[in-house]
């Protein structure tokens, strides 16, 4: 059965997300349908399925099904849901330069860096919610940053005037497209804002080291995360997104960048520390509670050694976008 809803996509905050853009379609009411190799489910099978709950304080108790494509092991989320509701009540925190995100945005602009971006680049941030990640470039003395978020303010972030300074030499695509229905559809946005020869860095959950067995760990429920996440990759999924675009996957990173060797700043130390409290996503966005992290002897390990110890459930893959010359080649 179809139903008319609202496309949504939607943007970072952080490591938050919000709605974005919305537009009539026709979708079904359930994702039966792989969107990579489009291997359909029987949706009355339950053994096909794995139950999580959903990580945000507010909708603890909300139970929804998961499935694995068992053909190209993407994951998606079965139920489609109203999910502006479910964003009411996120647990988006005033966003600061700390010094955790410091270190965090210098691993993320290193990324970067390494395939050539300078300070004569320029460079879109798409989904930037508050900016933070351009506020650090713009720090750094990298003046050529733009940053985008269609469900900003239109004074701020969301004026679509920002995308006029198209092509851009480089972009970021952090944690967005698992929240977005059809990928193809942004990722062909994006490649028209993308300059010939230009690179785009797209960090998403990875699919294939997630254990949809454990619905009850943090480190697997987190980038599960429903039913905010409607299709998680796996990076053979992600390259064949890219390649789609005719893009070329340049390098690969199974970690996030906020999974840093730096002591304490490393995904395991931050499940751990969401388990001793109530397991949510809101602990992360709340004060510390210094004597309830210093009195586990496990969260003093995940600080020291979680990050070699990490479950690799997020990855990131840089493509470029052949140029001019590339074509030309091709041609002769």
């Amino acid at each position: 059965m179809l139903l008319m809803a609202e496309k949504t996509s939607y943007s970072r905050y952080k490591d938050n997300f919000v709605a974005t853009e919305h537009y009539p379609q026709v979708i079904p009411k359930k994702r039966t349908n792989c969107v990579i190799c489009k291997y359909e489910i029987d949706a009355n099978d339950e053994s096909i399925f794995s139950h999580f709950n959903c990580n945000v304080r507010a909708f603890q108790k909300e139970t929804f099904k998961v499935w694995r494509c068992p053909k190209c092991k993407t994951i998606h989320s079965l139920d489609i849901v109203d999910i502006a509701p479910y964003y009411e009540k996120y647990p988006i925190a005033d966003g600061v330069l700390t010094w955790e995100m410091r270190l965090c945005y210098g691993k993320l602009s290193r990324q970067l860096i390494k395939h050539g971006f300078s300070k004569a680049n320029s460079i879109l941030d798409y989904g930037c919610a508050n900016g933070l990640f351009i506020e650090y470039l713009q720090q750094k003395g990298f003046s050529k940053c733009y940053g985008y978020d269609p469900y900003a303010d239109k004074d701020g972030f969301g004026d679509d005037a920002i995308l006029d300074a198209a092509p851009f030499d480089y972009i970021l695509l952090q944690d967005v497209i698992e929240h977005v229905e059809e990928p193809t559809e942004l990722l062909s946005k994006l490649n028209g804002l993308l300059a010939p020869g230009g690179y785009i860095l797209i960090g998403t959950p990875n699919a294939a080291n997630i254990d949809l067995t454990k619905p009850n760990i943090s480190d697997f429920y987190n980038p599960v995360h429903v039913p905010y996440h409607f299709h998680i990759y796996t990076p053979q999924a992600l390259k064949y997104l890219g390649n789609s675009q005719n893009w070329q996957a340049v390098e690969f990173c199974d970690r996030a960048y906020h999974d840093t060797p730096w002591m304490g700043v490393n995904t395991r130390a931050w499940n751990q520390y969401q388990k001793l409290c109530d397991g949510s996503l809101d602990t992360i966005h709340e004060p510390i509670e210094l004597r309830k992290a210093l009195t586990s002897y496990k969260m003093i390990f995940y600080v020291l050694f979680g990050y070699w110890l990490s479950y690799h459930t997020e990855m990131s893959m840089m493509f470029r976008k052949p140029n001019n010359i590339d074509n030309a080649e091709k041609v002769l």
